[in-house]
């Protein structure tokens, strides 16, 4: 299915985020794009787990706002409509 697709995807994207961490001691902003579409809620909490445990600088864009509500309290959201940004 896409979803799994999608999960094996961000797997080797995280891998790989992990063995530039590992070669230069500093982790990589990550910037993934629709990250939560075609993500089951068990396949997203369990992204959203694994980056925050990771650390560092992580991005998400999406285009529909509860696809992100899981993401813990403490992380920044932002909204872009009309060409201005607003913190959600």
């Amino acid at each position: 299915s896409t979803g799994e697709q999608k999960a094996l995807l961000f797997s080797i994207i995280l891998a790989h985020a992990d063995l530039i961490t590992e070669r230069r001691g500093c982790r990589p902003v990550l910037l993934l794009d629709e990250v939560a579409a075609h993500l089951d809620p068990k396949r997203r909490a369990a992204l959203f787990d694994k980056l925050a445990e990771r650390g560092g600088q992580v991005w998400l864009t999406g285009t529909e706002p509860a696809l992100f509500d899981d993401i813990p309290d403490w992380a920044l959201h932002f909204e872009v409509s009309d060409g201005a940004v607003n913190r959600r």
